[in-house]
């Protein structure tokens, strides 16, 4: 009586990962494309909670309250601040491939709750890198102070 040997031949394992590294490598690019996506939607998010904030303070301290970059960039994170300069909320840099491509100085929000700019003001949020495919957002703020961020490139 024979005893059957069991197991995978070297020639399958050789076989299955050469199968999975070209799966690999045809979906690498495409995995980065979905990190830089997710990370647009949440500096886009994170910005959007921020003018929220400066919006809300504005209202119930009845001052002005600015939301600004962190440093000359916006890239670089962004500083609410109060008319006395104190800080009430930051955001650190934002991630790899993340650019901010258009964009005012500073928001100030009223005391009514609206930007000291009339029409409102918009931020765009796109991929640093060229050609990805990668949809930019748009933060838009009305008219009322209101902030919402879409998945599209800036009018």
């Amino acid at each position: 009586m024979q005893r059957r040997e069991r197991g995978f031949t070297l020639i399958e394992v050789g076989f299955v990962l050469l199968v999975v590294g070209v799966l690999a490598a045809v979906a690498a690019p495409s995995l980065m494309n979905v990190v830089v996506a997710q990370r647009l939607r949440a500096a886009g998010t994170d910005l959007v909670q921020a003018l929220q904030i400066a919006r809300s303070e504005a209202i119930k301290r009845n001052a002005n309250v600015t939301v600004a970059p962190a440093s000359e960039q916006w890239t670089s994170g962004w500083v609410v601040t109060n008319s006395l300069g104190d800080e009430i909320a930051k955001r650190e840099k934002l991630g790899d491939r993340v650019a901010v491509s258009s964009a005012p100085s500073a928001a100030v929000y009223q005391p009514s709750g609206r930007l000291s700019v009339a029409g409102g003001t918009r931020f765009q949020l796109r991929d640093s890198e060229t050609g990805s495919g990668v949809a930019p957002r748009c933060v838009i703020v009305d008219t009322s102070g209101y902030p919402r961020v879409e998945a599209k490139a800036c009018p």
